[in-house]
């Protein structure tokens, strides 16, 4: 009988800290989809003193460590004290969460709050994040093997897009492509992300490759795509994985029958299409979607 006592109240137990984490992450994510950031923050730092185990706080903790790059996002950005104290809190937290319980969460947003704080420092001091955010980044995908993170495709585009290459460092134009093309096609259906829209746009308008040009380009890539023996190399030519006869979900055409400017403009004028009929729009994506007007009119 208290055997069965036992196995019963354990039970509870257990069924009580899944209930437990459940609720917290999800009145936390729900929060976050509604740009409440700070009521986010909130509920999150309320619920991390009862965490049952260091998994559970690891989920609270790389929450908090995204809320942070979105509350330093909607400082000023002439407040750059206030910025860095954001990020740099944030890394704090996402180091936290790899610490009591890893996951490809921690690491995507350690990478984040490091990959801000470096674009608000400078370029030098960006230069010297560059390294560990790679290596961050490159266990997501390689280690974790998770490949269905929009945010992490984001990320690892806008690094090799924004650092210089040669012998400075290892920035790659072409790959950054590929990596955002990756991006936008692990978008989660109930959500909008129009900046990922126009940061491809952005790096296709810059490389400016003609019709002709891609479908050399896209050839060799698919060479490339076919021998990478890892998921960061492999996926740096996702762009050309069928040597350009991908038809992308917003064209009628695939891609070796349109150059990059051409299809820059077909990006945004999908988007800002796709946002009429989309709900809720929230606040972010408003500011987003009127910058991605205003650049798609100027390329017209």
């Amino acid at each position: 009988m208290k055997l069965k006592r036992w196995v019963v109240l354990i039970a509870l137990f257990l069924v009580c800290s899944l209930a437990f984490s459940a609720i917290t992450v999800t009145e936390a994510d729900a929060l976050y989809d509604r740009d409440a950031f700070s009521e986010a923050e909130q509920e999150l730092l309320a619920q991390l003193d009862k965490a049952a185990n260091a998994e559970e706080e690891s989920e609270i903790l790389w929450r908090l460590a995204r809320v942070m790059v979105s509350l330093g996002d909607d400082l000023d950005k002439e407040d750059k004290a206030g910025r860095f104290a954001m990020y740099e809190k944030g890394e704090t937290y996402a180091l936290s969460a790899i610490e009591k319980h890893p996951t490809p969460f921690g690491y995507l947003w350690k990478s984040s709050n490091v990959g801000r704080w470096g674009q608000t420092k400078g370029p030098l001091n960006a230069l010297g994040k560059a390294k560990g955010m790679l290596e961050d980044l490159t266990v997501i995908v390689n280690d974790f093997k998770t490949l269905d993170s929009s945010e992490t495709w984001y990320v690892l585009s806008s690094l090799y897009d924004e650092l210089p290459g040669g012998v400075i460092s290892f920035g790659n134009k072409d790959w950054a492509v590929s990596y955002m093309r990756m991006a936008l096609d692990t978008i989660p259906s109930h959500l909008l992300y129009p900046g990922h829209y126009k940061k491809l746009a952005e790096e296709l308008y810059a490389r400016n490759w003609s019709a002709s040009k891609r479908a050399k380009e896209l050839s060799k890539m698919q060479k490339d795509w076919q021998k990478a023996s890892t998921n960061l190399e492999k996926y740096r030519y996702y762009e050309g994985k069928d040597g350009g006869a991908t038809k992308p979900f917003y064209s009628s055409v695939n891609l070796t029958q349109m150059s990059d400017r051409q299809e820059a403009v077909m990006v945004l004028s999908y988007i800002l299409e796709k946002a009429k009929v989309f709900k809720p729009i929230k606040t972010t994506d408003t500011k987003d979607l009127k910058e991605i007007e205003t650049l798609r009119n100027s390329w017209i």
